[in-house]
């Protein structure tokens, strides 16, 4: 199938400049990364510091402000200190269920993430804690434009940094009393819920829509791979490699096949897009054969037209996640057959 012409022509537009204009940054410390191979970090406290609370219909919603428990080399001062959104529905118990919304690439500030599933969710009675990406919104370098990284180091920081702040988050919900969590995200986000997720040793709800496998398919596969500064990537790394192949062995350390599998995997609900051009379909399909028993829902568009008529599939995964948390016998439930998995 053909990917989608509105993904090529939005990817064109919105993509001018091109990501990783300074190169790689830090090419010792990606060496390294390279060299190491993969690692996982375990979750460190936070002390969220809150602000006055607001109401919006029948929602709570508060702000708040943590010192981030990632600080690695290369995570500028600006991101240093992270912000979170509270919305939790009116009069709510600590058994209220709450979701940790992920950014999707340029995803700044609290108010998509709000409006697509956070109000919403308090609607149906599940909370909502969403994360200010590192590199956006409050958080981003001064010198770099909107979503586009000015280095390579950049992005696995941001990654990594993410993953982190994620855990500390979850670990946060669960010392304040709120022992029903789950993650999600879209494209981006939804693979940084999927890499918390599967970090989780309690059972969480998962929902990654329009997800990857791995940040490689996204980089060196999907219509992305059109929009790296590649001269200055190759010059820089002096012939030593080539500058995808270099790439794709550091960002396949994302790849959710080095990860454990969700404690409960029939609490996972995936979306894909059939003509995604920037998440290959292949990519979302092996998330779901490594995770068995996870449901995957396939939608008839490109990654552009999943966020533009397809936002009552991604809420109605998170409702569905969370619902299948509620089962405690996992064994009885027949998985796959939740959600229609059909092009």
């Amino acid at each position: 199938m053909t990917t989608s012409l509105l993904d090529r022509l939005y990817a064109g537009r919105s993509n001018r400049l091109l990501f990783f204009r300074q190169g790689w940054g830090d090419l010792d410390l990606l060496k390294e990364i390279d060299r190491a191979g993969f690692s996982r970090s375990k979750p460190k406290k936070v002390d969220i510091r809150w602000e006055g609370a607001s109401e919006r219909g029948d929602a709570i919603i508060r702000h708040g402000s943590f010192r981030s428990p990632f600080q690695g080399p290369g995570f500028p001062d600006e991101s240093r200190t992270g912000y979170v959104e509270f919305i939790l529905p009116k009069g709510s118990p600590r058994e209220t269920p709450v979701c940790l919304h992920l950014a999707a690439t340029g995803d700044e500030g609290f108010g998509r993430r709000r409006t697509v599933f956070g109000l919403p969710l308090a609607g149906r009675g599940i909370g909502s804690l969403i994360l200010e990406n590192p590199f956006y919104g409050m958080r981003r370098p001064p010198d770099q434009h909107r979503k586009m990284l000015n280095r390579f180091s950049d992005l696995w920081v941001m990654g990594r940094a993410t993953v982190e702040e994620g855990q500390s988050l979850m670990l946060w919900l669960r010392e304040a009393g709120f022992s029903r969590l789950g993650v999600c995200g879209i494209s981006m986000g939804g693979h940084m819920a999927a890499r918390i997720g599967a970090l989780s040793v309690e059972p969480v709800a998962i929902a990654a829509c329009v997800a990857p496998h791995s940040a490689g398919a996204v980089f060196t596969e999907g219509i992305l791979k059109n929009y790296l500064a590649w001269e200055i990537l190759n010059r820089q790394l002096d012939g030593m490699d080539r500058a995808i192949d270099f790439m794709r062995r550091i960002l396949n350390l994302t790849d959710i096949r080095n990860y454990p599998l969700p404690a409960r995997p029939d609490a996972v609900f995936l979306v894909a897009a059939s003509r995604d051009a920037y998440i290959p379909p292949e990519s979302a399909s092996i998330l779901h054969r490594h995770w068995p028993g996870s449901n995957l829902k396939w939608i008839d568009t490109g990654h552009v037209g999943s966020f533009l008529f397809h936002r009552r599939d991604f809420l109605e995964a998170a409702i569905q996640a969370f619902s299948r948390l509620e089962v405690s016998c996992p064994g009885s439930l027949s998985g796959n057959r939740a959600m229609t998995k059909a092009h």
